[in-house]
C-alpha cells in the first residue's frame, strides 16, 4: 500500500519541486565562462568551459543592499537594476539567435504557473477516480506512471531529432527552436545558465492545451495518469537535459544520484550525442529509449520516409551547420575547427 501510495503521488511529486524551483527562483546568480574561451576547450562533447564565474543578478538584493547603505533608490534605479539583471548573461554570451535571453521573465513564470496548475488538476483528477485498493489497481497504476515516463523519453527524442535535422529558422512555428537547437550544438554549455521558466516555458506552453483536453474528456484514471506523467516529464525534458551538461558539482547530490541509477539522462549518455554528425541518442528524459531506437535504426527509417517524400536530406548526413559561421565570426571557435561537409 505505501508502494502505490508513492507511486501514484509521483506525478504530483514532481510537479511540485518543479513549480519550486521554476517560480522561487527568478534571479539566482548566473554563472558565466571566461570571455577567453577557446574552441578546444570547449568542444561541443561536453558542456561547460573550464573556468567559471559567478554573476549576482539579484536586483532585489541589489536594492536591499543600497537600503541598508543609505541610498535613495528611486523607480529608474530600480528599472535599470532590473534591465541589468534581465540582460547582462544575454549580453556576455553575445547569443546566436538574435533575441534570446537566459533568464526567465515575468511572461515565462506566468506560463509555467498556468501549466503545472492544469497539470496538477489532471494528476488530482486521476487519483481522484482511481478504484478500491487492489492488486491490479496498484499493477496499472504502476505501469501508467512507467509507461509515460518512457513515452515522454520516446518523445523528447522523436522531436529533438526533428529539430536537429530538418528546417530553418524560416520555418514556421518551429523556426525558433530549430535555430535554437543548431545554437545548442555549437555552444553546449548556454543550456546551463538559463533559468528553469526560460528553458521549460515553450514546453509548457505547447503542453497546456492537452492537459485542458485530458481533465475535460478523459474519464480513465489509468490513461489521466499516464497522461499527467508524460506531460510533466515532457515539460521537465529540458531541465533534465541541462543537468546532463552540468558536472557534478554544479547541481545537487539528488540529480547525481538519479542520474548514476541511470533513472534520468545521465551525462556520459547525452555526450555521445554531441559528436558531430549528431545521429543518434537523441532522447533526453531517461534516455533509456535510446539504445533501441539507435540500434534499430528507427531514425535512418524516418529519415529514409522524409527523403521519399519531400526528398530532404537529414542533416546528419549532410552534415549542415547553420550557425557555424556566426560562431566563428563571434570568434569563439576558429576556422580550423569547422567540420567537413
Amino acid at each position: 500500500m505505501v508502494a502505490h501510495t508513492f507511486m501514484l503521488k509521483l506525478p504530483a511529486l514532481a510537479m511540485v519541486v518543479s513549480m519550486g524551483g521554476a517560480l522561487r527562483a527568478p534571479l539566482l546568480p548566473c554563472r558565466l565562462p571566461s570571455p577567453f574561451v577557446t574552441a578546444s576547450s570547449c568542444s561541443p562533447r561536453f558542456s561547460s568551459p573550464p573556468s567559471r564565474r559567478y554573476l549576482k543578478t539579484d536586483v532585489r538584493h541589489n536594492m536591499k543592499f543600497a537600503v541598508r547603505m543609505g541610498s535613495s533608490v528611486t523607480q529608474e534605479v530600480e528599472r535599470e537594476l532590473d534591465g541589468q539583471a534581465k540582460s547582462k548573461a544575454t549580453d556576455y554570451f553575445k547569443p546566436l539567435v538574435e533575441g534570446d535571453i537566459l533568464v526567465s521573465t515575468n511572461k515565462q513564470r506566468a506560463i509555467v504557473g498556468v501549466s503545472y496548475f492544469l497539470l496538477a488538476s489532471l494528476a488530482a483528477k486521476g487519483v481522484w477516480m482511481l478504484p478500491d485498493l487492489s492488486v491490479p489497481s496498484v499493477v496499472a497504476s504502476l505501469a501508467a506512471v512507467f509507461l509515460g515516463y518512457e513515452f515522454a523519453d520516446f518523445g523528447s527524442g522523436v522531436y529533438h531529432w526533428a529539430m536537429d535535422n530538418y528546417g530553418s529558422k524560416n520555418t514556421p512555428i518551429f523556426g525558433t527552436q530549430i535555430e535554437a537547437f543548431q545554437g545548442h550544438h555549437e555552444l553546449p554549455w548556454t543550456i546551463t545558465y538559463r533559468q528553469v521558466c526560460n528553458n521549460i516555458y515553450k514546453i509548457c506552453q505547447a503542453t497546456s492545451p492537452f492537459c485542458l483536453a485530458g481533465i475535460v474528456l478523459l474519464d480513465n484514471p489509468y490513461l489521466i495518469l499516464w497522461m499527467a506523467t508524460a506531460i510533466c516529464f515532457i515539460n521537465l525534458s529540458q531541465e533534465l537535459h541541462k543537468w546532463s551538461h552540468m558536472s557534478s558539482s554544479q547541481v545537487s547530490a539528488w540529480i547525481n544520484f538519479l542520474q548514476e541509477l541511470n533513472i534520468i539522462v545521465s551525462r556520459k549518455s547525452h555526450l555521445a550525442h554531441h559528436r558531430p554528425p549528431f545521429e543518434g541518442n537523441y532522447c533526453i528524459v531517461s534516455g533509456h529509449c535510446n539504445p533501441f531506437l539507435d540500434n534499430t535504426g528507427f531514425f535512418r527509417g524516418l529519415e529514409s520516409i522524409v527523403f521519399s517524400i519531400t526528398g530532404n536530406m537529414p542533416r546528419c548526413e549532410t552534415n549542415e551547420r547553420l550557425l557555424q559561421d556566426r560562431v566563428e565570426s563571434l570568434g569563439i571557435k576558429s576556422k580550423g575547427t569547422r567540420s567537413e561537409k
